[in-house]
């Protein structure tokens, strides 16, 4: 394909200049939504009229630092394609202080004024961000309180609570200061009551803090605080996990648990928690040391209202370790066995409740909790030891049957190849599960009438039910990689029993090296820089991840049924790997870099940017956590300026409008 050499004018603050390609070697990339060749890059508030129909590609990755090119050069970095658009950005600033000042009470948050959005200073060292609401029924607020959308961002010394109800207008409603913490992961339940945090105390080989800074490494708790009151968070339980804390957990309300014993038998409905302890099980002397652990909360979250005294808050603090898992060392092919993210999710074929667990060199592996026994199985003998269904790793993991040399799942690597993160594997640091089944570019939320005919009536067709897939994507993450940033993987998990895979992407281009030749993969120095974080996913088969410096990036995974080529030309998912002829791609449908608000002309200054103490060593933009939106939004933190709205074109939902503000 010949690469279109067109120039982009576009307009920053005012001033039109020319956008020429920074990597003439990357080959266009095709938007399926507008059906002409993307080649571009787009500065924000860029003016239509001057838009011309095909771009030149701008890759946004430049691994050398020199005096051509500065990592932390905001300006520099305003990159997007032309099918995305800042929406909305806040910089969290919650009432003009970064901390609480006087005697600010450690267990409770405070409320925040909404004429500091977007002024100085800016708190920072922004991590993850979760969302919940009523997305189905644009947010409304009923009667009896319910309803509404919120983001919940978590930001090392504390985390924030906004109102997204309006995508183009967000609202700081508060936010919870810890002084000693480490909050880097934060999860909210569904009915947007209580949020769960952790802290935690670990600054490991394997997961360090990229600058080696020792200082305010945190606690080793999980702290549960209670946001019924959006404008008051207020804590009302903690819990130690000495040495070393959480680094990611998830929660589920279980409200059909039958096995549940006296005296919590008479509870309607029982609160478990799966927490990912980060040292390494390989490295661990105790024969019971378990990674992934899960913990009963009796009496629930119900019982922790803040209305209570202190004798019942106490007693509500009483958690029990329900069950633990490690993978078995036979099913790995070496490597670090390592848990560093735990994602819970229902299996929308067989209902079965899962856990999916990013297990570093041991690869995905997926356990059954849908039924806790009745009595407590605290170090895992069996619960849920026993209950793995699946696992996926590049390599054969078994003698024989799928996991064998033979076996559809893994994908024929040997072991030296799967442990090499030189070649972009193993390290396997996250998973997302979709939340629906895809079939040929749709999913079942859209007009029956826009079915493709090869969908049939839908997933329990006779005929074309086959064509309906479930996937679930696994990334690593790199500190350093000389070669690779990583591949993202998109694992078919149609059947939980029996995942295989079907395709895997890398950031598209190529790097350069210091002595001015090019090197066949993007790769990171140092820093974490353009490694695979975090993602999520949307709908009829698109799929957001953050890639730290590189920005937030969205590929298209919804026809790789349809274009895979099968060895026996038509589909057989019996085979697995094994029976494919060629992996189909994953399309890539553009990027994103959160680089401040364009309407400010120079936001480190104006904003107070922390650029002199950046846990990133001070790379900006440094995109760290997302979340995808149903109505067509993508929630970004970058970890220095705050948290950003953006949307793709292929996103936009007529019923869903909200233009920027701002432009």
């Amino acid at each position: 394909m010949v690469l279109l050499k067109w120039m982009l004018i576009v307009t920053f603050m005012g001033v039109r200049r020319e956008v020429q390609s920074m990597n003439p070697r990357l080959p266009p990339v095709l938007l399926i939504a507008t059906s002409m060749i993307l080649a571009g890059c787009l500065g924000f508030g860029s003016d239509e009229e001057d838009l011309p129909s095909e771009w030149v590609w701008v890759d946004p990755i430049d691994e050398l630092e020199n005096e051509d090119h500065s990592h932390g050069d905001l300006l520099a970095h305003r990159l997007a394609t032309p099918n995305a658009r800042l929406i909305d950005y806040h910089n969290l600033n919650c009432d003009g202080v970064v901390a609480p000042t006087g005697e600010a009470d450690s267990t409770a948050g405070r409320p925040c004024l909404s004429e500091f959005k977007n002024t100085a200073p800016t708190p920072g060292d922004n991590s993850e961000v979760s969302i919940e609401g009523n997305f189905n029924e644009n947010c409304v607020i009923h009667a009896d309180g319910s309803g509404g959308c919120y983001a919940y961002v978590s930001s090392y010394n504390q985390f924030e609570i906004l109102d997204i109800s309006k995508p183009n207008d967000i609202r700081l409603l508060s936010t919870y200061y810890a002084e000693v913490a480490r909050i880097i992961d934060i999860k909210v339940t569904p009915d947007n009551n209580w949020v769960l945090v952790n802290h935690e105390f670990t600054n490991s080989e394997l997961d360090p803090i990229p600058n080696d800074d020792d200082a305010n490494s945190g606690a080793n708790r999980l702290d549960v605080v209670y946001v019924g009151d959006k404008t008051s968070p207020v804590r009302v339980a903690e819990w130690n996990n000495p040495p070393a804390g959480f680094h990611n957990q998830d929660v589920h309300v279980y409200c059909d648990w039958d096995d549940a014993p006296p005296p919590y038998d008479d509870e309607e409905c029982h609160l478990f928690l799966f927490g990912a302890d980060p040292i390494p099980e390989s490295s661990e002397p105790q024969d019971d040391y378990k990674g992934t652990q899960i913990f009963y909360v009796p009496l629930g979250f119900e019982s922790w209202n803040p209305a209570q005294n202190e004798e019942q808050q106490n007693s509500s603090r009483e958690i029990t370790r329900w069950g633990a898992y490690t993978p078995a060392l036979d099913t790995t092919c070496g490597g670090t066995i390592f848990n560093h993210d735990n994602v819970y999710h229902e299996h929308p074929i067989t209902g079965q409740k899962l856990l999916y667990i990013s297990y570093w060199d041991a690869g995905l592996r997926i356990i059954d909790v849908s039924n806790p026994p009745a009595a407590p199985d605290p170090t895992g003998v069996s619960w849920p030891q026993n209950n793995e269904i699946s696992r996926w790793l590049g390599c054969p993991s078994a003698d024989s049957g799928w996991y064998g040399p033979d076996g559809g799942g893994h994908a024929n690597m040997d072991a030296s190849t799967w442990l090499s993160k030189e070649d972009g594997h193993g390290w396997i640091h996250y998973a997302v599960p979709y939340d629906h089944l895809i079939c040929y570019g749709i999913w079942e939320g859209d007009p029956v009438s826009e079915w493709p005919s090869a969908c049939g009536t839908g997933p329990d067709d006779s005929v074309y039910g086959v064509n309906w897939r479930h996937y679930t994507l696994i990334a690593p993450e790199y500190g350093s990689n000389q070669n690779h940033t990583g591949y993202i993987y998109t694992i078919d998990t149609t059947d939980p029993t029996k995942p295989f895979l079907v395709s895997k992407w890398k950031l598209p281009g190529e790097g350069d090296k210091e002595d001015g030749s090019s090197h066949p993969h993007h790769y990171i120095p140092s820093g974490y820089i353009f490694s695979p974080h975090n993602g999520d996913t949307g709908l009829r088969g698109h799929v957001y991840w953050t890639h730290y410096h590189a920005g937030a990036w969205l590929t298209d995974h919804g026809r790789i049924w349809e274009e895979t080529i099968w060895k026996e030309g038509q589909p057989r998912p019996d085979l697995g790997f094994q029976g494919i002829a060629q992996m189909a791609e994953t399309h890539t449908m553009g990027y994103f870099l959160a680089a401040g608000p364009p309407w400010i002309e120079d936001p480190t200054t104006t904003l107070q940017y922390d650029m002199a103490d950046c846990w990133a060593s001070c790379m900006i933009p440094f995109n760290w956590g997302l979340q995808f939106d149903p109505r067509g939004y993508v929630y970004v933190s970058e970890m220095v300026s705050g948290l950003y709205v953006i949307q793709f074109d292929e996103d936009i939902d007529p019923d869903h409008i909200y233009p920027p503000l701002w432009d």
